[in-house]
């Protein structure tokens, strides 16, 4: 079963009442095993890695995608090498030496096509973060959309999303596309994307060296700032890079809009202060061009999807050892209370909540230290006939739908049962069915009970 994906889609309700939007939908990608939408690449060309019969893989890109590869090379024992190139004194202090691949004896004007000659040569897999444009990155990306549309009921207005290298752009361009020609989405929403200024300079140099002009895409920017911006030099390795960028952004027909240092500001603190969702400032910048968007009234009612690469919810998940911990009163109140619908008796909830503290587990998610959900799983005994574990009960605080309360905690039982676990459903509880399928379980029986005539 897959680790990465299945993140939290959020409605972000306290948001929307500041902006005067209608609807606004928070793709939480910080949810990831390693905190980044990199996991589901970087998983995937693992897996890819090997299957193609290699045991080391040669990655270089930013930080944040060098853990994530590293993450799942480690899950999968393969090793990871990292090329150290002249001026990357970060990788020195953020990576163990053992891990680097010390190239610093090359010339500046070392290029992509020698570093992959390097790979070849040392039989190792090529995974750079600039080199992503490839058919499994797609698959990938194009799966991330197709889950946002269905679980929007394909109705999306506008997808505000980061620039970075293009490869998220182009992926979700063609999930949009694949679903136009299925009939199941009937209108294109619009494109956005947020970048920094220094990209757009990048861009532009790029646009006017190859007299195509400026960017087709309509570029919003910040003219109090355009007389204090620098020339960039377009080395050889921007050159190549914004290329391929270009081409995409050509392609897709996205809306550029440029994001200053303030903007990132504002974006990561109403995603804290409003949803109570934790965001990098690096990689706020989709939430800023559409904060900025909105704000000069660009933008109607609607509904509204914005991808965070590295955003995740809040919440925290404990295991309660003891009732020392937790007393057993006021674990049954939470249970009875959250699980409100739920039929179960007092007797059947204190029999649960004992056996998962003795032959079991039970866990707590918080918010800012506040109590949001609960999960209970006992333990039934067996090794092989049925799964060991089973979720007996799980129950989230009224306010939290859509933040992925319920998401945290499933995932978290998970791990402590390996997977080895299942769990009840209603029969007519159509949204946890479809929670349950998108966390990995699947309908095997039907659970029937005897109905004592006496009873």
């Amino acid at each position: 079963m897959r680790k990465s994906g299945r993140t939290p889609l959020l409605r972000a309700k306290k948001i929307e009442k500041a902006l005067g939007i209608e609807e606004i939908y928070l793709k939480l990608e910080g949810a990831n095993p390693s905190g980044h939408k990199y996991d589901r690449i970087a998983e995937v060309l693992v897996r890819d890695a090997i299957a193609t019969g290699f045991k080391e893989i040669l990655v270089d890109g930013s930080y944040c995608y060098i853990q994530s590869v590293m993450l799942f090379a480690k899950i999968e024992e393969l090793g990871v090498k990292v090329p150290l190139f002249k001026q990357e004194k970060w990788k020195l202090s953020r990576l163990d030496k053992s891990n680097l691949f010390d190239l610093r004896d090359k010339k500046d004007a070392f290029t992509r096509l020698q570093l992959r000659d390097i790979a070849e040569k040392n039989n190792m897999y090529l995974m750079c973060e600039w080199n992503l444009n490839n058919i499994i990155s797609h698959l990938v990306l194009e799966d991330m959309m197709k889950e946002c549309l269905e679980r929007m009921d394909f109705k999306v207005d506008t997808i505000t999303l980061q620039l970075g290298y293009g490869y998220t752009l182009s992926s979700v361009y063609s999930g949009l596309i694949k679903s136009w020609v299925d009939e199941e989405l009937s209108d294109m929403p619009q494109l956005l994307c947020g970048s920094s200024p220094a990209w757009q300079e990048v861009l532009d140099q790029y646009a006017n060296k190859m007299n195509i002009g400026k960017m087709e895409s309509k570029l919003i920017e910040n003219n109090e700032n355009n007389s204090e911006k620098k020339d960039l030099q377009l080395s050889e390795k921007h050159s190549d890079i914004a290329s391929s960028i270009m081409k995409i952004i050509m392609e897709t027909r996205v809306e550029m809009i440029g994001i200053e240092e303030d903007e990132l500001k504002q974006a990561v603190t109403m995603l804290k202060e409003l949803e109570g969702v934790m965001i990098s400032r690096k990689e706020a910048y989709a939430m800023a061009a559409f904060i900025k968007k909105t704000k000069q009234g660009l933008l109607s009612n609607g509904k509204h999807l914005i991808i965070l690469n590295d955003a995740r919810s809040e919440i925290e998940v404990c295991e309660i050892k003891s009732f020392s911990d937790k007393s057993k009163e006021d674990l049954i109140e939470m249970t009875r209370t959250w699980l409100a619908t739920y039929n179960d008796s007092v007797g059947e909830t204190v029999d649960a909540i004992e056996k998962a503290m003795k032959e079991g587990f039970l866990l707590i998610a918080k918010r800012n230290g506040e109590e949001q959900g609960i999960c209970i799983v006992v333990s039934m005994g067996f090794k092989r006939f049925i799964p060991t574990y089973h979720l007996a009960y799980i129950g989230v605080k009224p306010g939290n739908k859509g933040r992925g309360v319920a998401s945290e905690l499933i995932g978290r039982a998970i791990e402590l049962t390996d997977g080895n676990l299942s769990l009840h459903v209603d029969l007519d509880n159509k949204r946890a069915k479809n929670l349950y399928r998108k966390m990995g379980f699947n309908h095997v029986y039907d659970r029937m009970i005897y109905n004592h005539p006496n009873e």
